[in-house]
């Protein structure tokens, strides 16, 4: 039993590290959008500027995945 109760623990500190990691991940992202979306990124190199929307399409396939894990937990 003991044994089982362990697992638990460490399954319930990887869902909080999960879910830790997807509210990072997601307030970066919103804050890349803002950048993205503000006349600040007109003021960078133009293939910084594409980079950085690769970066974003990135971020949100990665978030997308962590709340799918998540959903599963």
């Amino acid at each position: 039993m003991s044994g089982f109760i362990k697992l638990d623990m460490n399954m319930s500190d990887f869902k909080s590290r999960l879910i830790e990691e997807q509210a990072q991940l997601e307030e970066r992202l919103n804050k890349l959008n803002d950048f993205n979306q503000s006349e600040k990124v007109n003021g960078i190199d133009p293939v910084q500027k594409s980079l950085l929307f690769v970066q974003a399409g990135a971020m949100y396939t990665y978030n997308e995945c962590l709340k799918a894990r998540l959903e599963r937990l």
